[in-house]
C-alpha cells in the first residue's frame, strides 16, 4: 500500500484553530519523513500565515516543481509572490492558474438564480459595450433575455434567506454557468492611492477606537475608474454565496497590476499600521440589489482593508449600505468555521457579553481599516436596479511578517 500523502486530520484541526506554529512543526516533520505535494502546500500555506515568506516560497516552489500542473500549489505560489511584492512573477503564476483550471462541465445542472442573473446582465453589458453582435457572448435572443431577466428577478423577490437554484440547459445555459473568460488587462496607473498626509491620524484613530479607522478618497480618480472598469468588464465572478451575492478571487482572475501595486502603496503610505505586514489574500463581492450581503463573521487576518467602489448614485439608502462593526474579536479558541460561518453562535456570543455595534455608511471610494478578527457584516442595503449599479466592495487581508 502506498504511503498516505494527505494532511492528517489533527494538523487540519490545528490550522482551523489558528495554531499555525504547532501545525508548522508537525508539517515540517512530515515534509522530511514523507514529502508530498499536499504536505508541502499545507506547510507553505501555514508559513504564509506566520509571515515566514522565504520558507513559504521555497516549499511552494518545491510543490510546483514536483507537480507543475497542480492548481492549488501554483495558486499558493502566486499568493506568496504577491506577499513578497514580486509582482511580475505573481501575475505570471496567476495566469498559469487560470490555464490549469478544470474545464467546464457539459451539463450546467442546477445553478443559483442570482449567479445566472448576474452573468446574463454582464454578458449583455459586454456585448453592448464592445459593439458585438447580440449572441456573440450569450446565445440568447433579446426578447428571451428580457423575459429571463424578469423571471430571475421575480424568483429572487420571493426568495427566503437562501437563494433558489434553477435548472439551465443548452448553449445559453452553459454561458450563464460558465461565462466566456474575459479579463480587462491594463497596466497599473502611476499612482493608485489618492495623495494624503494623514497616516499618523489614521493610525491614532485605529488605536483609539480599538482597531477601526475610516478613510475617504482611498484611491486616486484614475485608479478608481480603472478598478471599476475591471470589475464591470472582467468575468471573474465565479463563486456564489447562498445569501445572494457573488465573489471574485485571485484564483478566478481577480488580480491585476493595480491591485498588487495598491498593496505596496498602502504599506508605504501607512507605515504605522502596515509597514510590518504582508498581503495574504484579497477578493471582491458584488451584491444583488434586493439580496443581503455578508452575514456576521471575522476575517483570517491581522488587519483587513474593505473599500467600496460603486458610484454613490446607485445607493438608494445613503445612510446605510456600508459595514456594521462590533467591538469584540473572535475568541482565540474558535475555529475558522466558528467565526466565519456560524452567524447564530456569533450573535449569541455578542449578546451574552454586551458587545457594542457601530455602523459605517456606504460611500464610493470609502475604506475601513480594521483588526480582521473583529466581528462585522454588510449593512442593510438597497441599490438601484441594473448591472452597473450593483454594490461592489474589495477586501484585502494583511498579516504580520515574521520577525517584525
Amino acid at each position: 500500500m502506498p504511503p498516505d500523502t494527505s494532511v492528517p486530520n489533527g494538523i487540519k484541526k490545528s490550522i482551523a484553530l489558528g495554531r499555525y506554529d504547532e501545525a508548522a512543526l508537525a508539517l515540517g516533520r512530515l515534509a522530511k519523513e514523507r514529502p508530498s505535494v499536499p504536505i508541502l502546500v499545507a506547510l507553505a500555506a501555514v508559513n504564509l500565515q506566520l509571515g515566514d515568506l522565504a520558507a513559504a516560497r521555497e516549499q511552494a516552489l518545491e510543490a510546483v516543481a514536483t507537480v507543475p500542473a497542480d492548481h492549488e500549489a501554483r495558486a499558493l505560489l502566486a499568493r506568496i509572490r504577491a506577499a513578497l511584492d514580486e509582482r511580475e512573477n505573481a501575475l505570471a503564476d496567476f495566469r498559469a492558474v487560470l490555464d490549469l483550471a478544470p474545464p467546464p462541465a457539459e451539463d450546467p445542472g442546477d445553478t443559483p438564480v442570482h449567479f445566472a442573473l448576474h452573468n446574463l446582465e454582464q454578458l449583455t453589458y459586454l456585448e453592448q459595450l464592445h459593439g458585438l453582435p447580440p449572441g456573440t457572448l450569450l446565445p440568447m435572443p433579446a426578447a428571451q433575455r428580457e423575459e429571463t431577466r424578469r423571471q430571475f428577478n421575480d424568483i429572487l423577490d420571493k426568495a427566503g434567506s437562501v437563494t433558489p437554484r434553477i435548472k439551465l440547459s443548452g448553449d445559453w445555459g452553459r454561458a450563464l454557468v460558465q461565462p466566456p473568460r474575459m479579463i480587462r488587462d491594463d497596466p497599473a496607473p502611476e499612482r493608485c492611492l489618492a495623495p494624503r498626509n494623514d497616516s499618523a491620524q489614521i493610525a491614532q484613530a485605529f488605536h483609539d477606537s480599538g482597531g477601526v479607522a475610516c478613510l475617504d478618497n482611498l484611491l486616486s480618480p484614475t485608479a478608481l475608474a480603472q478598478l471599476q472598469r475591471f470589475c464591470l468588464e472582467s468575468t471573474v465572478w465565479r463563486r456564489s454565496y447562498r445569501q445572494g451575492y457573488l465573489g471574485a478571487h485571485p484564483e478566478s482572475g481577480f488580480v491585476s497590476p493595480l491591485l498588487l501595486q495598491l498593496a505596496a502603496e498602502l504599506k508605504a503610505a501607512m507605515p504605522e499600521l502596515l509597514a510590518e505586514h504582508h498581503l495574504t489574500y484579497w477578493w471582491s463581492f458584488v451584491c444583488q440589489h434586493q439580496r443581503p450581503g455578508t452575514d456576521i463573521h471575522a476575517d483570517q487576518s491581522d488587519i483587513s482593508l474593505n473599500f467600496w467602489i460603486t458610484p454613490d448614485s446607485a445607493n438608494l439608502t445613503p445612510e446605510s449600505g456600508g459595514l456594521e462593526m462590533w467591538d469584540v474579536a473572535a475568541p482565540p479558541d474558535w475555529s475558522f468555521g466558528d467565526y466565519n460561518a456560524d452567524g447564530y453562535r456569533i450573535r449569541l456570543h455578542l449578546s451574552s457579553i454586551g458587545a457594542r455595534q457601530r455602523s459605517y455608511s456606504y460611500a464610493e471610494n470609502r475604506a475601513l481599516l480594521f483588526k480582521g478578527m473583529l466581528f462585522h457584516q454588510t449593512a442593510r442595503l438597497r441599490f438601484a436596479d441594473g448591472f452597473e449599479n450593483r454594490r461592489r466592495n474589495v477586501t484585502m487581508l494583511f498579516r504580520r511578517s515574521k520577525g517584525r
